[in-house]
């Protein structure tokens, strides 16, 4: 992987914003790096962006997500503070005191989240969402409308984006490396003959109901569907890999099974598909980490299922502070997880 020019668009991909159902500028920024290497896209009446390398074998279908947690404006006060809803999971925890950009018609304006100071706090009792409010710097409703916000309007963190020690921190990690890596994957395989029919879908919602690849998986009926995301790692001094071995630098995971408990939401891979990634993976000496993981889902989830169903695996790359402004994942998991992509294209299983 040339990581200087993966870095390039990976940052433009996590500064772009898209909560779910709001995932336009992401798509933009793709088609964008799409033509490049004048790659073919569409976008479907749901929003998902399509890329199509044609070739002669089996249809395969990669997935990755364009959407991230968010929150949206649900209330505007006479005072011009405005207060919000989340989307799709965002750590509300995470908010007090951060930079924010609120989405309009007019383009994105700057807030920060409100915060007690400590001197005057009552204890340290954890912020509420429903008490916090975001200060965009007017002093009353009308003020706060003159500049486009409405109940609605997308709001997500203010993006920094930080290199360090072969790792990267940013919000929207979840799933814009994912996506980054379908689009380096196209670019090195364009104007190659490729042994498979193969569409890169970068799918809307999945952050909200893990559906928004359904109806790609209904148009394009492919052979076999492999999904690209992140998973969670339990390396860091809070958790102690009590639950899970999973840590980054370990290379990326082959996803066994997830589960949202209470929600019945899960997934559990295609055992052959499965085995032959794991094959791949001996074969190209590509560390491979096994997942488990309880409280996650992604948008492969419910495409087992789709009309009379298909093989589906997924493959994660290991990332620390989920759904966070701050999310860290490890360069050179990443790399490999392309690796490994590129195995199961050049070499794509036949059933």
């Amino acid at each position: 992987m040339n990581k200087e020019a993966f870095l390039i668009d990976l940052e433009k991909l996590c500064a772009a914003q898209g909560i779910p159902g709001f995932e336009g500028p992401v798509a933009e920024v793709l088609r964008g790096c799409f033509q490049r290497k004048a790659i073919e896209t569409r976008i479907d009446k749901i929003g998902n962006l399509v890329a199509h390398l044609p070739g002669k074998g089996p249809r395969v279908l990669l997935v990755a997500h364009m959407d991230e947690p968010g929150y949206l404006v649900r209330k505007i006060l006479p005072d011009g503070f405005l207060q919000l809803e989340r989307v799709g999971g965002a750590a509300w925890n995470a908010l007090p005191g951060q930079h924010v950009l609120i989405g309009t018609e007019n383009g994105a304006i700057p807030g920060v989240v409100g915060m007690t100071p400590p001197h005057i706090a009552a204890g340290n009792s954890p912020a509420d969402l429903g008490r916090l409010f975001v200060d965009i710097g007017v002093r009353s409703q009308a003020l706060a409308q003159s500049l486009g916000v409405e109940i609605g309007s997308p709001m997500t963190c203010k993006p920094v984006f930080q290199v360090f020690h072969e790792r990267v921190a940013a919000k929207s990690l979840d799933d814009r490396a994912g996506c980054a890596l379908l689009v380096h994957l196209a670019e090195e395989l364009a104007g190659t003959e490729l042994p498979c029919d193969l569409y890169l879908a970068f799918v809307v919602q999945e952050e909200n109901l893990l559906v928004g690849a359904q109806p790609v998986a209904y148009d394009l009926q492919p052979d076999w569907i492999l999904g690209i995301d992140a998973t969670l790692t339990y390396d860091t001094p809070d958790l102690g890999n009590v639950y899970s071995d999973l840590s980054l630098g370990k290379g990326p995971a082959i996803k066994i099974m997830d589960h949202i408990r209470g929600r019945g939401q899960g997934f559990i891979s295609h055992g052959g598909l499965r085995k032959h990634l794991e094959r791949l993976a001996e074969q190209e000496n590509i560390p491979l980490q096994r997942e488990i993981a309880t409280g996650i889902s992604t948008a492969a989830a419910p495409l087992p299922f789709v009309q009379a169903g298909f093989p589906v695996a997924a493959l994660s790359f290991p990332l620390r502070y989920s759904h966070s402004p701050a999310e860290v994942a490890d360069l050179e998991d990443l790399a490999q997880a392309l690796d490994l992509i590129k195995a199961a294209v050049r070499t794509p299983w036949n059933g």
